[in-house]
C-alpha cells in the first residue's frame, strides 16, 4: 500500500483524499487518511535514504507486553511449581504473588508453557484393581441388601483416623492453609498418572502443626471417640492400649451382642483377637475403599468448616489458634454433626449412616467402582 501510495501521490498528482480511494490496507480495508500520509512519507525517507527499512521498528519480539520475565524469574516460576504443584494455592494469580513478580496470569501460563506444564484437571477417581473390586463385590453381597434401620443399629462404631493442622502464623502460609480442593493442577506434557500426585482431593492441603486425631462416630448419631495421639500411625501395642476407650465410646447392642466396630485396613487397627477380648467385633471396609465408609466424609466436612473458621479468623486478624485451642474448635465442630439442624428430624450423622444402602447401590450400579462419598 504505502508503495502504491507513494506513486498515486508523486507521480499521478493525486491527493491523500484520492490517494485513499485507490488503495486498500492489509485487511482489504480503505486506510484511513493518516495511514496514506504515514505511507507516503515513510517511502520517500527510504527512497532517499532517510530510513533503512520500509517499515517501521516495532516491539512485535515481546508482542506489545511490557511485563516480560527474566531467566532467572523463569527459573523461579519453574522451582515453584515442582515444590507446591500438588497444592490448591499453586495457580498463576498466586504465583506471580508469592514471587512478587508483578506480571500478569497469562505471563506466568507462558513461562510454565516453555517448560513444558499446562494447567489440567486431575482425576477424581483412583484406580480399582481386580482384586480390589473382587473384595468389592463381596462387601455388596454381604451387606448390600441391609436397610437403613439395620445399618443405624450394628454401626457400633464408625472409626478412622485424620490428620488435622493448626494454622501457620506468617501471614503467606496461612492463606495457603485455608486453600481448599485440588481439582487443576499443572501436568507436564507426556508425565504418566500418578495417583499420589494427580488424584482430585476432596480435603484439601494444609500447612501447619499437625494435630493426629482417631475419632468415631455411632449410629445412634454420637461423635463419641476423639483420640488426639502424638503420631498419625501407631504400633500394634500402642493400639490395644487404647482398644477400651473404644469399647467405651460403642453403642451397646439391644441383642446383648458385642458391639461392631468400623474401620479401614491399617495393618496396626487389625487386632480381631484383642477386640474380641475387650468384647467387640471387627468389621473391615473393602481395601482402598474410602468412598464406603462414611466418616471419610465427616473428615472432609471438618477439614473444610475448620478452614472456614480459620478464614474468618484471618479476615478478623484475630491472633492464630494454640493447639489447645484448635482441638477444642475440632470437637464442637464434630458434635455440632450429630445434633439436628433446626426443622430437621435427623443429624448430619445420622443421615450419613442411613445413607450407606443409597452408597452400596450406587456402588453396584458402577460395576463395583467408586460410588463417591
Amino acid at each position: 500500500m504505502a508503495v502504491r501510495a507513494h506513486h498515486l501521490y508523486t507521480e499521478e498528482g493525486l491527493s491523500y483524499a484520492e490517494v485513499r480511494d485507490e488503495v486498500h490496507n492489509m485487511q482489504g480495508k480503505r486506510p484511513s487518511l493518516k495511514s496514506v500520509w504515514s505511507g507516503v512519507k515513510r517511502t520517500a525517507e527510504v527512497l532517499a535514504g532517510k530510513a533503512g527499512k520500509l517499515l517501521p521498528e516495532t516491539g512485535y519480539k515481546k508482542c506489545g507486553r511490557t511485563d516480560m520475565l527474566t531467566e532467572a524469574q523463569k527459573l523461579q516460576v519453574l522451582k515453584f511449581v515442582q515444590t507446591w504443584r500438588s497444592k490448591r494455592f499453586c495457580t498463576c494469580a498466586y504465583i506471580s504473588k508469592e514471587l512478587r513478580l508483578g506480571v500478569s496470569r497469562q505471563t506466568v501460563t507462558r513461562c510454565l508453557a516453555e517448560f513444558g506444564y499446562r494447567w489440567k484437571p486431575v482425576s477424581k477417581k483412583q484406580r480399582l484393581s481386580d482384586k480390589q473390586l473382587k473384595d468389592r463385590e463381596e462387601f455388596w453381597n454381604k451387606y448390600g441388601s441391609k436397610s437403613s434401620d439395620w445399618w443405624v443399629a450394628n454401626m457400633n462404631l464408625v472409626l478412622d483416623g485424620v490428620t488435622l493442622t493448626t494454622a501457620p502464623k506468617g501471614l503467606s502460609k496461612r492463606e495457603k492453609h485455608a486453600a481448599q480442593r485440588i481439582q487443576h493442577m499443572w501436568v507436564k506434557e507426556g508425565e504418566s498418572l500418578d495417583n499420589d500426585l494427580h488424584t482430585h482431593n476432596r480435603y484439601g492441603i494444609q500447612l501447619g502443626t499437625k494435630v493426629p486425631l482417631w475419632g468415631g462416630f455411632t449410629g445412634g448419631s454420637s461423635f463419641s471417640l476423639r483420640l488426639w495421639t502424638e503420631k498419625p500411625k501407631m504400633d500394634k501395642d500402642a493400639w490395644a492400649k487404647l482398644i477400651p476407650e473404644v469399647k467405651l465410646a460403642a453403642d451397646e447392642r439391644e441383642d446383648g451382642a458385642d458391639p461392631k466396630v468400623w474401620h479401614d485396613n491399617e495393618r496396626f487397627l487389625l487386632q480381631p483377637d484383642v477386640y474380641a477380648q475387650n468384647g467387640l467385633q471387627l468389621v473391615r471396609f473393602p481395601p482402598n475403599s474410602g468412598d464406603l465408609n462414611p466418616i471419610e466424609t465427616v473428615w472432609a466436612w471438618l477439614r473444610k468448616d475448620l478452614a472456614m473458621r480459620e478464614l474468618k479468623d484471618l479476615k478478623e486478624k484475630k491472633d492464630v489458634l494454640t493447639v489447645a485451642q484448635f482441638r477444642a474448635r475440632a470437637a464442637q465442630i464434630l458434635h455440632s454433626y450429630s445434633v439436628p439442624a433446626r426443622g430437621q428430624a435427623q443429624s448430619r450423622l445420622e443421615k450419613l449412616v442411613r445413607g450407606m444402602p443409597k452408597r452400596l447401590r450406587k456402588m453396584k450400579q458402577n460395576k463395583f467402582g467408586k460410588c463417591g462419598k
